[in-house]
């Protein structure tokens, strides 16, 4: 079974230079666990400890608040942060662990790898579950990524271990093969965590799945450091079309949740529109997309439901008469004629 790491929290930070609150950190907890997510992680994008490093960047709210807000707004949710040796220490894993953490990433760059040992084996012996990250995986070849994933599988601490493409240049093949090679040389779960910078976030995180990955993040609207990460609606969209997704929520819900949390938070754009991706999932020509507004305004209806539902019957040429026809039972479903 894929699991899917919901990032918006974390990741997402950077683009707001840490300024989520705990109200929004909250709402947006809530409405990421309503979606169906379980992990979710929340905090400064540096991990524990950095909230109040003015060289990392001051957070709006300390490492407990938001576990505290994220915890009481999700229950049911289990609530991770980032940590960077270094930057966070074993008292700052001990209050989060008090104050309700479940999991634990431990980020180091692939060359210094074993410096994050001391402190996943700290957050094993408190129960919490544990994945490293191997920062900057595309430093070293694919077989040297296997033999350092090997040594970590040997500590026996870890439960995923992360091909991370920090810098967003990783190629699909190339990820498929760091992946594919060391699948079969460990028992602990492979993760992948990608950035968009060539505008594969999204293709990266598919070739992980498809070469035996069962962990991978993703970001509402992508939002993230740099051009961002693999955009979460897009991936249960596409997953969803293939068949494997573990969210079998609506898109609609997804678009509804992106557009009144996330999208006025976001100071540039990162990501694609809702109906920028709505028109990908209905096999939608833009050709028509006047005539489909025009009657949905004239009939009152949902615009991008009546994409999809006309689509589904027509994605080539679709006629007027059948776009009212939809309109119109559309209308009727919804007890409005």
């Amino acid at each position: 079974m894929i699991k899917i790491v919901e990032n918006t929290l974390r990741d997402g930070s950077y683009l707001i230079d840490f300024q989520f609150d705990k109200t929004q950190t909250a709402n947006i907890v809530s409405g990421i666990s309503k979606l169906g997510f379980e992990y979710i992680e929340v905090g400064h994008g540096l991990g524990l400890g950095a909230w109040n490093n003015a060289q990392a960047g001051l957070a709006k709210e300390d490492d407990i608040t938001y576990i505290r807000s994220a915890k009481e707004a999700a229950p049911f949710a289990k609530i991770g942060a980032f940590f960077v040796p270094g930057i966070g220490t074993k008292e700052d894993i001990d209050q989060a662990y008090d104050n309700g953490l479940d999991f634990l990433r431990v980020g180091n760059n692939i060359d210094s790898f074993e410096k994050a040992h001391e402190f996943a084996l700290y957050a094993k012996s408190k129960g919490m579950e544990v994945a490293i990250n191997l920062m900057k995986s595309y430093g070293v070849k694919s077989y040297e990524f296997t033999k350092i994933a090997q040594e970590i599988d040997a500590w026996q601490i870890a439960d995923v271990i992360y091909l991370v493409d920090s810098a967003g240049c990783m190629m699909p093949n190339e990820v498929y093969e760091y992946i594919d090679r060391t699948k079969s040389k460990i028992s602990t779960h492979v993760g992948f965590h990608g950035h968009n910078n060539l505008s594969l976030a999204l293709a990266n995180t598919l070739q992980a799945i498809q070469a035996g990955a069962s962990y991978v993040d993703s970001c509402v609207r992508g939002m993230g450091r740099s051009a961002g990460n693999a955009q979460t609606e897009i991936l249960v969209a596409v997953l969803q079309k293939m068949g494997i997704s573990p969210i079998d929520t609506e898109y609609y819900d997804f678009y509804e949740f992106a557009n009144e949390f996330i999208v006025p938070l976001m100071p540039v754009k990162q990501g694609l529109s809702d109906e920028e991706i709505h028109i990908g999932i209905s096999r939608f020509h833009t050709s028509f997309l006047p005539l489909l507004t025009k009657v949905a305004e004239n009939e009152n209806v949902d615009r991008k439901k009546l994409i999809k539902r006309v689509s589904d019957i027509n994605c080539i040429n679709p006629s007027e008469s059948l776009v009212v026809e939809i309109a119109q039972q559309i209308m009727t479903q919804n007890g409005r004629k």
